[in-house]
């Protein structure tokens, strides 16, 4: 069983550019995405761990995009990908998981201003891969048979993950409860 094939995949700089211009070619529909790093950047936030990343035999799925490889760290779903896709780029740390769990990896120390200019270079050098589905339940059962194959983990996903061992998520949890800002 391969990983779900989505229709849309864009570089987050080019969507935040999008967002700026008001021009988001993300439409207010439920779906499902997934985050797509670059392999550096991945292989730097996963070092930050001390549990096993390996649970089950899954593995990372690996993506080639304009020549370079990325890894999918994340893997979400949402009622409106419009908002969902703005939560992310450039809503406070409390309104993104993703957002907040970024932070407390790669700048647990820094006010908010200094943590946001390095979540946002990180994330823009991300690319978000999105499908729309006809209902949130929809999103929500797309969700479900992702996490359920037995193929590919998604590290930063910390709601329903199975595809990680238990310690990952514990360790990624505490991280998130020691760097409350």
């Amino acid at each position: 069983m391969h990983s779900s094939i989505m229709n849309n995949i864009k570089l987050v700089a080019k969507l935040r550019e999008q967002l700026e211009k008001r021009q988001l070619e993300v439409e207010k529909r439920p779906g499902v995405y997934r985050w797509w790093f670059p392999k550096t950047e991945a292989k730097k936030l996963l070092s930050k761990f001390k549990s096993p990343l390996q649970h089950e035999g899954r593995i990372l799925q690996e993506k080639s995009i304009e020549g370079a490889t990325y890894i999918a760290l994340y893997f979400g779903i949402s009622s409106d990908m419009s908002r969902r896709i703005r939560w992310h780029i450039r809503g406070p740390f409390k309104s993104s998981t993703l957002r907040r769990t970024l932070r407390s990896i790669i700048a647990p120390e820094k006010n908010d201003k200094d943590a946001e200019v390095l979540v946002n270079k990180l994330i823009d050098s991300c690319y978000w891969e999105w499908d729309y589905t006809d209902t949130p339940e929809q999103a929500e059962d797309k969700e479900t048979a992702e996490l359920a194959q037995k193929k590919f983990s998604y590290p930063l996903n910390i709601s329903k993950n199975n595809t990680m061992p238990f310690e990952w998520i514990a360790e990624l949890k505490k991280k998130r409860t020691d760097n409350k800002h």
